[in-house]
């Protein structure tokens, strides 16, 4: 095996372990809030932005702006 091959089998592993990473830690959490659940509030992990949607009684979205209180 020549250093190339070395390279090779180093990168695969880095992906590997990204890929596993990515699947451990999901970019987005999302709960629903309000008494019937018609409201949903997403938590993006990687940009530390929450962004609300609330859903009213015909199924219609009313999306906010992303939220970054840091």
């Amino acid at each position: 095996m020549d250093p190339r091959d070395y390279w090779k089998i180093v990168l695969v592993v880095v992906a590997g372990a990204v890929l596993l990473v990515h699947a451990v830690f999901p970019r987005y959490e999302w709960r629903t809030a309000g008494n019937d659940g018609s409201i949903v509030i997403v938590y993006d992990r990687w940009t530390n932005a929450f962004q609300r949607a609330v859903y009213d009684e015909h199924g219609k979205v009313t999306a906010q702006e992303p939220f970054k209180p840091y």
